[in-house]
């Protein structure tokens, strides 16, 4: 996939939207540890989901989804930046959305998927801003797991919702909490 390419994302939107069309999300499917074309699931693709899930599950009793980052993990916002390194990824990636918001993010995943050392990901993410006024994204992150841990990240998501939300919201002074 070409970087900063829409048509990377639309290649993207169109294999995950054939994923959608063959079957029932993997959490709906009578037989956990089949995919909905029949084939078997490996034992680390079900190891990957359970991460992933587990640090949905994280994120949304207050915690944080990004315990799950490796140290040195190289997160790609499509269309926008990539950080490398977690620190920086926190710091300049995701700190000047979450401390605008007054609440933390809920994550709600929709799909997920998993081959080998790939999960993606689709979620929606709602919270409330420091304004008061709601917060809504959708999602779709394609991670690279290695040691229990993701290494790379391609992260798709509506930058209109984000910089609605810059425009919106001022950045916070000094003495606001940070939600990494």
């Amino acid at each position: 996939m070409e970087r900063n390419s829409r048509r990377g994302f639309v290649s993207l939107a169109a294999v995950t939207g054939g994923l959608l069309l063959t079957g029932p999300p993997a959490a709906a499917n009578p037989h956990p540890h089949q995919t909905p074309d029949g084939s078997r699931t490996s034992g680390r693709e079900r190891l990957n989901k359970t991460l992933v899930l587990r640090a949905f599950a994280r994120q949304n009793n207050g915690g944080s989804f990004y315990e799950i980052l490796d140290e040195r993990v190289v997160w790609t916002v499509v269309n926008g930046r990539t950080y490398r390194g977690k620190r920086e990824f926190l710091d300049e990636g995701s700190a000047p959305i979450l401390t605008r918001l007054a609440t933390y993010l809920h994550m709600t995943p929709q799909n997920l998927w998993a081959d080998d050392d790939t999960v993606i990901a689709r979620f929606e993410g709602n919270a409330t801003a420091l304004d008061g006024l709601p917060y809504r994204n959708e999602y779709c992150w394609v991670l690279t797991l290695r040691g229990n841990a993701v290494v790379r990240a391609y992260a798709y998501l509506d930058m209109v919702a984000v910089a609605e939300l810059m425009d919106r919201v001022p950045e916070p002074g000094p003495t606001a909490r940070g939600r990494d």
